[in-house]
């Protein structure tokens, strides 16, 4: 099953100022902006597909109290199923390369979701490494799904 990825941005100081005054300073009125312009063409885009968000830390979306990338993606008409979750709390960006690419024994499936046959799609706000998209990936292929795309916020473009 192959998997494609579009992502809306690239990831750089605009993106990542507003991305810390939504998750940093709890501005949750800025969730929908980051969508808002592309937010038709992606309901027609991905119609019928069900949404799978990354998991972020509990403790992060308690302190918030709401999980970023919920709110972001939350104006799509679309079901979100959040069926992926942490087993261990941590912080990505803490992590080494090496620590990012066992992602994998991190996260798991979790709650009575049934997949199989259904078109996901899975979103996330920032693409880095893609360890966690990879992770994600490799969990709900084990549910038997039609088909798996990704969308991402924004994504890191490689340095040359």
């Amino acid at each position: 099953m192959g998997v494609n990825l579009f992502a809306i941005y690239p990831y750089d100081d605009f993106i990542k100022e507003n991305l810390y005054q939504l998750k940093g300073c709890f501005d949750i009125e800025l969730a929908p902006i980051f969508l808002s312009y592309y937010r038709n063409y992606l309901a027609l885009k991905y119609a019928g597909y069900i949404i799978v968000p990354a998991p972020s830390s509990r403790e992060a979306d308690e302190k918030r109290g709401f999980n970023h990338v919920v709110e972001i993606f939350k104006s799509l008409p679309n079901k979100q199923y959040r069926c992926i979750r942490k087993i261990k709390d941590f912080k990505q960006s803490d992590l080494k390369l090496e620590e990012r690419q066992k992602i994998q024994d991190l996260l798991a499936f979790c709650g009575n979701f049934d997949l199989k046959n259904k078109k996901i799609l899975i979103v996330d706000d920032v693409f880095t490494t893609g360890s966690t998209i990879k992770a994600m990936i490799n969990i709900i292929k084990k549910q038997n799904p039609k088909t798996i795309k990704v969308l991402v916020m924004s994504k890191v473009m490689e340095r040359k």
